[in-house]
């Protein structure tokens, strides 16, 4: 058994809140920011990945980076983990095999040979298509908690916070 699957006394009083008493870890860890950003995304993500995965065959390396490529076409693999901070060797096998099943082309770069931009194909495009609705479901459930100006204003923090992740976000400074 790992540490992390011991089983813990739980003091009386939280054994009769559940799920209540556990969600007191989310302000009572010593990063209790990152830990709620991490609880909120897993429970978005997860599910809905595993859905994906599930119903289309893909990756989640290969639905991220469908995702992107819905957005700006012609990025290359390097481009895109620097971005999303995913490992190269992954990427490099999900561009791999979304090419297989025929839902992006790899294209060498004239400026340099050795880069290969990615585009969507018109399988990519349908399929994409088809899984980004429950996506999109998945997050109006997730934000419907807020009032629209909840959400403009965590629109606006989320902004700011993504366009710091430049001055500490390097894995090197870890």
């Amino acid at each position: 058994m790992r540490p992390n699957e011991a089983k813990l006394p739980v003091p009386p009083a939280e054994a009769d809140q559940g799920n209540e008493g556990l969600r007191a870890i989310l302000g009572g860890t010593e990063i209790p920011t990152a830990y709620r950003i991490g609880y909120i995304l897993n429970f978005y993500r997860e599910p809905s990945f595993r859905r994906i995965e599930a119903e289309f065959g893909l990756t989640r390396p290969e639905i991220v980076i469908l995702l992107a490529l819905h957005f700006r076409e012609g990025i290359t693999a390097a481009e895109f983990c620097e971005f999303s901070g995913h490992l190269k060797a992954g990427v490099s096998r999900a561009a791999i095999a979304l090419e297989k099943k025929n839902l992006i082309r790899r294209v060498t770069d004239q400026a340099d040979s050795r880069r290969q931009r990615l585009f969507l194909t018109d399988a990519g495009r349908e399929l994409y298509s088809r899984y980004v609705p429950g996506l999109k479901a998945r997050e109006a459930a997730m934000l419907a908690c807020l009032s629209s100006t909840e959400r403009e204003q965590l629109d606006r923090l989320l902004d700011k916070l993504a366009a710091h992740v430049p001055d500490w976000g390097s894995a090197s400074e870890l």
